[in-house]
């Protein structure tokens, strides 16, 4: 037998999590249990990377005054992308970027501009470390 064949039951289960992968509007406020934000993080540290770059950096987000600076950086960001959508506008204001704010953690990804130029695909496929921070950034979800 093949040590890495998933049961039939466990391949639904990946498929279902793809399927039922929501987006949160509402949040708890209570802090999350360190072991789970933990899982999370390892769940983005296997997400697929060209090169085992793993691009991405997380920064988590703990003081107050910083996601209120952080909220009013995307809100008026919010304003410029609604403008820029013509007829859709309305429909777009609808999105609220409240949970900046309301989350239980706030985790920042960063992508950082000209780094480690040294490893396998960087130079060669420059656009892999984005696909690679999405596939992170995936994994969070579809283990949250």
């Amino acid at each position: 037998m093949d040590e890495h064949k998933f049961s039939n039951e466990e391949i639904a289960g990946v498929y279902r999590a793809i399927a039922e992968r929501r987006d949160m509007r509402h949040f708890i406020d209570k802090k999350i249990a360190p072991n789970t934000l933990e899982k999370l993080l390892k769940a983005a540290h296997q997400a697929g990377s060209v090169g085992l770059m793993q691009p991405w950096r997380f920064i988590r987000i703990s003081d107050l005054k910083l996601r209120h600076a952080i909220h009013q950086l995307v809100e008026q960001e919010r304003q410029v992308t609604a403008k820029a959508l013509g007829e859709r506008q309305d429909d777009f204001m609808k999105l609220k970027v409240e949970g900046i704010l309301e989350c239980a953690e706030l985790l920042i990804v960063a992508l950082p501009d000209k780094r480690e130029q040294h490893i396998f695909g960087r130079r060669t496929l420059p656009e892999m470390d984005i696909a690679s921070t999405a596939c992170a950034i995936q994994n969070i979800w579809l283990a949250a």
